[in-house]
């Protein structure tokens, strides 16, 4: 798990990495999304493809293609924040992506989550709430 973790956090840095240069060089956010998608892609092909053993799970490929989507437009989200508004909301929901392994595995799979788990989907819902409420606060000021 911890490999994992550090990981994430690695690549979830170097992707961070990647959209602050394109957005310094005025480049096509959509394009550059895009394009690191389709590299991503391509890896897990080539992983699979190298992999000597190959099991399909329709489930988990079903999930991964959902996930994937929506990943996407939450980058997309979260950049255009980044620009032009509130930033709150946006990591937060970036932020999900921890969570939506967690919440998969027990609607999908059926698994029980440890305390630990619980605790931390009780306070995503929790930071939303608040998150969401100083947005539609400041979006009203605005008008």
């Amino acid at each position: 798990m911890a490999v994992f973790l550090m990981l994430s956090i690695l690549f979830n840095t170097g992707f961070a990495a990647c959209y602050k240069v394109a957005a310094r060089r005025n480049a096509n956010l959509h394009a550059v999304n895009v394009w690191m998608y389709v590299g991503s892609t391509a890896t897990v092909f080539i992983y699979i493809l190298l992999k000597q053993r190959f099991v399909i799970n329709i489930k988990a490929l079903e999930l991964g293609v959902a996930a994937g989507f929506m990943v996407y437009f939450a980058t997309l989200s979260f950049f255009y924040h980044i620009k032009y508004g509130q930033l709150s909301a946006s990591w937060t929901v970036i932020s999900l992506a921890i969570a939506f392994p967690v919440v998969a595995s027990i609607v999908v799979w059926h698994e029980r989550p440890s305390g630990r788990q619980v605790v931390g989907l009780i306070l995503i819902l929790f930071a939303l709430l608040l998150f969401g409420r100083h947005e539609s606060s400041t979006a009203e000021e605005q008008t």
